[in-house]
């Protein structure tokens, strides 16, 4: 598994606007979204997005044991595959 001890932040920030909570959700999923992409194949290919609220984004590799748990649970989520 690759080292996961690089960070990088970023930080985006808008002025003489009022936005909603709603509003401040989306675009901060719009702006990790968008990081992600920039990050092309820099990323691990394995790389998840998490929500830690909803303004801040982590973007990274979880641990081998969140990642099976995940495609277990996704696997039962999507029922027998045809």
């Amino acid at each position: 598994m690759p080292d996961n001890t690089g960070k990088s932040e970023f930080t985006f920030v808008v002025t003489g606007v009022e936005l909603t909570k709603d509003q401040e959700e989306r675009i901060s999923r719009a702006i990790a979204q968008a990081g992600a992409l920039a990050l092309g194949d820099v990323a691990p290919r394995d790389a998840l997005p998490v929500r830690l609220d909803p303004k801040i984004w982590w973007y990274g590799l979880p641990k081998d044991v969140l990642v099976r748990e995940l495609q277990q649970f996704a696997a039962a989520e999507a029922g027998p595959v045809r």
